[in-house]
Order: structure tokens, then sequence, then C-alpha cells
């Protein structure tokens, strides 16, 4: 008796690549939301504050992007 084996390996079906589409969209909002939460955070600090934490307020969208992405923000 012999058996048959139909997988197609690497192919991923279309249930699965929108799927993972989604994932994506979904982590990309997340990782905005969380960037534009940690720059108002941070635009909300007294210049003070800023100082106290070794941040000025020309670096805040910098050090927000650093924190969320975990890379220097370019631009």
């Amino acid at each position: 008796m012999s058996y048959t084996s139909h997988a197609h390996a690497g192919r991923a079906t279309a249930g699965h690549t929108l799927s993972a589409a989604f994932g994506d969209m979904k982590n990309k909002i997340a990782r905005r939301r969380a960037y534009r939460q940690t720059v108002n955070a941070l635009s909300d600090l007294s210049d003070h504050e800023l100082a106290d934490l070794g941040l000025s307020r020309s670096t805040i969208p910098s050090h927000a992007w650093q924190a969320v992405y975990g890379t220097r923000h370019k631009g």
C-alpha cells in the first residue's frame, strides 16, 4: 500500500497571506500610536523636567522614535 502527500511547502494560502498582512497593519498602527503617545507625553513635560531626563525639546521626536522602533529617526 502506498500513500501520497500533496503538501506544498513554501506556498502560502490566500487566507494566510491576508492574515499576515492584517497582522502587519495592526502592528504598524500600534507602533505609530505608541510613537504619538510618547511624543505627546514628553512634550507635556516642562523644559526643566526634560533637562532632568537629559533631553531637550528639539530631540523629543528622535528619542520617541528610538523608544518605539529601536533605531534613531532619520529625518
